[in-house]
């Protein structure tokens, strides 16, 4: 198996990174200083716990995207600029070899980085706290996994595109804020975008449903939305409360008791669908491209 033969090399070169022991590192403290913080005020220690991971994730939503990109977006550029892809090639490796064994190298390298996080929010939340609620840990781990291998994907795509690191460094950086950073900041909504061309420019009648889909289409909205299918309904975070059907914009953001009808492409479990088209999409992409670039 060629492509095992790939991924192991890449994962042993990628163990003796600098950089990528500093994100581990940074993964562990953040995960340690909240567990550390976190106080059972005026709530139960499970309640407590499981709102810990619930603010973890949160902080994942944003962290761990620039992680993943950073770790994965020379995985073959560096090879092409370096000259080493030739190497790789002359060996009874193919493309698709060279390209899944990078793709799995760094997929296991992301993921071990979440697991060591919560495996570090675990340990200090158990002996705090004393529970140990498995079904919101479990849920949120394997979720940031998958939330984290989207990226994994967009970035090996990218970077088997690129034929440079600049270009690699571009395209990456361009991919956080085109899915990341435009998503986060309020001022910055990519419906009202989409709701100004479509009422003003087109002169149709406003469909807060249609902007919300469009705005859906980020993984980093998926990855809140599915959080809301392993945690309680008291940390259900709504995203969209101003649907079509439920226009009072005054309901919180984090509402337990409101029924937001919502179509079924703006529903929580509909978040599996983005992160998985995400997740296999950009994989194709890159695979078609680097197939058809010329390597010499």
């Amino acid at each position: 198996m060629s492509w095992l033969t790939v991924a192991k090399k890449d994962f042993k070169g990628a163990r003796r990174s600098k950089s990528l022991w500093a994100a581990a590192v940074l993964l562990g403290l953040v995960a340690v200083v909240l567990a550390y913080g976190n106080q059972a005020f005026r709530q139960t220690e499970v309640e407590a716990v499981q709102g810990l991971f619930r603010t973890l994730t949160q902080i994942l939503a944003v962290l761990l995207p620039i992680i993943a990109l950073t770790a994965t977006y020379m995985a073959i550029a560096g090879e092409r600029e370096g000259g080493g892809i030739k190497f790789l090639l002359s060996l009874p490796n193919t493309r698709r070899d060279v390209f899944t064994g990078k793709l799995l190298s760094r997929l296991a390298i992301v993921a071990s980085g979440v697991v060591f996080m919560y495996i570090a929010a675990s340990s200090v939340s158990l002996t705090k706290h004393g529970v140990f609620p498995l079904g919101v840990i479990a849920g949120t781990l394997l979720l940031t996994i998958l939330y984290g291998s989207v990226f994994v994907s967009i970035a090996v795509a990218v970077s088997a595109a690129a034929a440079s690191r600049s270009r690699a460094i571009a395209n990456a950086l361009a991919s956080y804020f085109v899915l990341v950073i435009l998503y986060v900041f309020p001022d910055i909504q990519v419906k009202t975008v989409v709701q100004g061309i479509h009422t003003s420019l087109l002169g149709m009648e406003s469909n807060p449903d249609l902007y919300n889909a469009v705005q859906y289409t980020s993984p980093f909205l998926a990855y809140q939305k599915a959080i809301n299918l392993v945690v309680p309904n008291r940390l259900e975070q709504q995203l969209f409360r101003d649907s079509a059907t439920n226009l009072d914009g005054d309901e919180p953001m984090w509402a337990t008791d409101v029924d937001l009808n919502l179509p079924v492409y703006l529903t929580d479990e509909f978040s599996l669908v983005i992160l998985a088209f995400w997740l296999v999409v950009p994989l194709l992409v890159g695979f078609w491209a680097f197939k058809r670039t010329d390597l010499e």
